[in-house]
């Protein structure tokens, strides 16, 4: 679970601003939305609206950008265009960005901090969050490392300190180093590391799932609920099925197929995804019981007689295949422990079809992940959906840097119409437009 991400100094924020999944005092409805990590009580559902340009896509990208440099190890694998800090006040430039992330995972909560620029990690630490003192896994201030052995984990001698001093430059992260390196000495950074890299989900509005082919096929409790999910939601679509073409591997010719082949044989079981060349759909080239095959996802629609018709996925309208694309989402909230971010989640889709989905995850008691989303759809303000505290603001200050806070700090009645609320301003967090006489409109 995310429990708060900081970020400063960073695109539109320039002091640091927190957004937060802690439940406030003043909100008691929909009781099934809070989750127990450990000393911390944490909220499974998050909306952040904002203007465009308000910064609501940079919090997302903020730690999207977090999650890349875990990954990546190093700066250096970091495509940065320019200098990431505010830009809007000169006496920041130069200075490095700041980046925080408290979570849960693995029955701990972590606090991780990272200061860098484009050229250095200036500033990094892991802490175990507890409720009455944090315990210091590690701390590094440039090439300067500490590590606290009696809680990190066996292993960590003296001369092991020493020899990271050398072994990690100044723009490695320590955490990625340990976490893929050293994760029989050091636990506790494994459990970090492996959030980042198998808990949070990032889905970007330039984002696609390109498993559904091979998931569809087999894992039976998934394609139940696609083939439940998308008649309720009046798709056009009865079902979905997966059409299975065994390659022959003397007879591939295409040199990018070819490789695919390769790949698939490599990693038995999981899905190597490209693209048909000829209709632009998503496949799979999986290899499985000794064969490899091709996996095709076709919707199937119903004749005016009743009959059958597949559809090639080229063919349905973008929502559609924007909804096929989240139902990997919506299966995995329900099933596991994982924390999914969404960039735009309405985009493509029709108001109300968004709004039954997150009606249905809302409603959910079983569900035992968490959704965090931006989006301009006013439909979602409904309390019979969200808590106040699981409504956030982006606006820009006077001196154009992106702020947060949550509806909760409003004084909201359990029956106000916080849509139409905000829809008049009563929130922030909307755009203030010109008087169109005045441009002469």
């Amino acid at each position: 679970m995310l429990l708060r991400l900081i970020a400063e100094n960073l695109t539109s924020f320039k002091e640091a601003v927190e957004f937060n999944t802690f439940p406030s005092s003043k909100s008691h409805s929909h009781e099934n939305h809070k989750i127990t990590c450990g000393h911390a009580t944490a909220l499974r559902m998050s909306a952040i609206y904002g203007a465009n340009g308000a910064g609501k896509s940079n919090l997302l990208q903020a730690l999207n950008l977090l999650q890349t440099l875990v990954k990546a190890e190093t700066l250096r694998m970091i495509d940065f265009y320019d200098d990431p800090a505010f830009k809007l006040d000169s006496q920041y430039s130069g200075k490095p960005s700041g980046l925080a992330v408290e979570f849960y995972y693995n029955n701990n909560v972590f606090y991780y901090h990272v200061e860098f620029t484009p050229e250095e990690i200036v500033w990094e630490e892991l802490l175990l969050s507890k409720k009455n003192k944090d315990v210091e896994l590690f701390t590094r201030k440039r090439t300067n490392i500490y590590i606290d052995p009696n809680h990190i984990g066996k292993g960590i001698s003296e001369q092991f300190q020493d020899a990271l001093k050398r072994l990690v430059r100044p723009d490695m992260l320590l955490l990625s180093f340990l976490g893929k390196y050293y994760s029989s000495e050091s636990p506790f950074v494994v459990d970090a590391y492996q959030w980042f890299i198998k808990n949070l989900q990032l889905v970007l509005p330039d984002t696609f799932h390109g498993f559904v082919p091979h998931m569809i096929d087999t894992d039976s409790d998934f394609s139940e609920l696609v083939n439940r999910t998308l008649p309720e939601l009046k798709t056009g679509i009865d079902k979905l099925i997966v059409k299975k073409e065994l390659i022959a591997e003397e007879d591939v010719k295409n040199g990018k197929l070819m490789q695919l082949v390769k790949q698939a044989k490599e990693h038995p079981g999981e899905p190597q995804t490209t693209r048909n060349r000829f209709t632009d759909d998503v496949v799979n080239v999986v290899f499985e019981d000794g064969n490899v095959y091709i996996k095709t996802l076709v919707a199937v629609h119903s004749n005016l007689d009743g009959s059958d018709v597949e559809i090639s996925l080229h063919d349905e309208s973008d929502g559609t295949r924007r909804l096929i694309e989240y139902m990997p989402l919506l299966y995995a909230i329900i099933q596991k422990d994982m924390v999914y971010v969404v960039d735009e989640i309405e985009r493509s889709i029709h108001p109300i079809m968004i709004k039954d989905i997150v009606r249905k995850l809302s409603e959910s008691t079983t569900a035992k992940g968490q959704l965090i989303f931006t989006t301009h759809e006013s439909g979602l303000l409904d309390q019979n959906i969200f808590r106040p505290d699981e409504i956030w603001f982006a606006q820009k200050d006077a001196e154009q840097a992106t702020q947060l806070y949550p509806l909760s700090d409003f004084n909201i009645h359990k029956t106000a119409n916080i849509e139409n609320g905000y829809l008049n301003g009563r929130y922030g967090g909307i755009p203030f437009l010109s008087n169109l006489k005045d441009l002469h409109w």
